[in-house]
């Protein structure tokens, strides 16, 4: 795909108009419209700017410069490098400090990169319970699959619905090939369209939805939050997620503690 026309994807993703982003970017909507149809080569600063003023994503950023010819303008390191280190350090921090509870470090496309202690020992659990799980790392897949988490999930149905309705949120706002593929994977597990016109749920009382697992005859009500690194200048870093779970009831906390000690 050419300079130009990722540029107007990225554009139409924020339902920016030609001319919004001209005025942001202080450029004229011809010199912007030359650029998306390729009659005129942008600079690497304008670019930039571009991209600064549709508050692109390192990758996205990297993704316009590397197409129009020119170096990125942000690393993309992996997680096991040296220069990592602090990072993973962050990282183990925070999952051994929310032991009992489980908590989880994920990637861009839902796949788990780590896992706490409580994590493993609650799919320890599950494994023990209904055996091994499919071959994925991928936390969206193992909910949908019939020999991953969907068994547990009393509320399944709402899990899925809320997930998937999350990713074609981020597929609409970013378009992605790899998350293009999860979708395409969790159409050959479960009806799609059947779940995106699910309503959310009926539970109008409570402030969150909560993950409602059976397990050995216990169950577990959580609830997830989301953190993220505030100053991440790297692709990997900027798109990497730490999920934290809470015990929504006293029952489940005294589970994950009895658990964990």
């Amino acid at each position: 795909m050419q300079t130009g026309q990722i540029l107007a994807e990225l554009r139409k993703a924020r339902r920016l108009s030609q001319l919004e982003l001209a005025l942001r970017a202080d450029v004229s909507s011809r010199h912007l419209s030359f650029i998306e149809t390729g009659r005129s080569q942008p600079s690497p600063a304008m670019l930039k700017r571009l991209a600064l003023e549709m508050e692109l994503s390192c990758r996205d950023t990297n993704r316009l410069l590397l197409a129009a010819g020119y170096a990125p303008a942000f690393t993309e390191t992996d997680l096991s490098s040296n220069s990592m280190a602090p990072v993973r350090e962050a990282l183990s921090v925070m999952l051994t400090n929310h032991n009992p509870l489980p908590a989880v470090v994920l990637d861009a496309h839902w796949n788990v990169l780590m896992a706490n202690e409580a994590q493993q020992r609650l799919m320890g659990l599950m494994i023990e319970e209904r055996g091994p799980f499919p071959q994925t790392a991928n936390v969206v897949e193992l909910v949908f699959h019939p020999q991953g988490y969907r068994p547990f999930l009393r509320n399944w149905d709402e899990v899925a619905a809320f997930l998937l309705r999350r990713l074609h949120r981020d597929q609409q706002a970013r378009p992605d090939p790899a998350l293009a593929t999860l979708l395409d994977r969790l159409a050959e597990l479960a009806d799609l369209d059947a779940l995106l016109h699910q309503p959310p749920g009926n539970d109008h009382s409570a402030p969150m939805m909560a993950l409602d697992i059976e397990l050995a005859g216990q169950r577990l009500r959580s609830f997830s939050t989301l953190a993220s690194f505030g100053t991440a200048l790297d692709v990997v870093m900027e798109e990497l997620r730490i999920e934290h779970y809470f015990p929504a009831d006293e029952a489940t906390r005294r589970w994950f503690r009895n658990q964990i000690q």
